[in-house]
């Protein structure tokens, strides 16, 4: 009446012909990359191999390192020379003090080449700045404003005459006591 395996009927099955052909594609995959990892490893061990034989080689013809291009930082030629002056081993030359003078007035005068690049750069942007023109506009507007508005009087011709614009300020206001509500 029924199949004898139920297992058959379900797609998870691992005696399934499907599934066993995923897991072996899966497995010859796993070799490949494997096998691809191991050449990679051995080619990084004879480059590895060859940069030793070549830096044998190097020391065996001179005792010189190759250099990577930073061994400026790491001089100490200058440190050395100022060693030598302080501890009175060398004695100061003329040279010296106006290669000195040569060093500081280039110093300053890069120096002021970029303050007054920036301070150019600086007032190039306030002016092309639509903000800062808006401010300036509203100032000017201020000043004529207020050099209309200002007539020179006297205080105390202003307080015998009594007239006072505005309200007073010693006079108290009555409270809305409906809290704005209209009843």
């Amino acid at each position: 009446m029924g199949s004898g395996d139920l297992n058959l009927l379900k797609s998870w099955n691992p005696k399934l012909v499907k599934n066993r052909k995923k897991v072996w594609e899966n497995e010859q995959q796993l070799l490949i990359e494997e096998t691809k990892l191991q050449e990679r490893k051995k080619e990084i061990e004879k480059e590895r191999q060859f940069n030793e034989l070549l830096d044998a080689n190097r020391e065996g013809e001179s005792n010189k390192k190759k250099q990577t291009g930073l061994e400026w930082m790491y001089s100490h030629e200058f440190k050395d020379e100022k060693e030598d002056y302080l501890l009175g081993k060398k004695k100061l030359d003329a040279s010296v003090i106006k290669r000195q003078e040569e060093e500081e007035e280039a110093k300053d005068k890069v120096v002021s080449d970029t303050s007054s690049k920036s301070n150019k750069k600086q007032i190039d942007f306030s002016s092309e700045d639509p903000m800062s023109k808006l401010k300036q506009a509203y100032k000017q507007q201020k000043r004529k404003t207020t050099m209309t508005s200002k007539k020179p009087t006297n205080k105390i011709e202003k307080a015998a005459s009594g007239t006072r614009k505005g309200p007073n300020p010693f006079i108290k206001k009555q409270r809305n006591t409906n809290n704005g509500l209209d009843y």
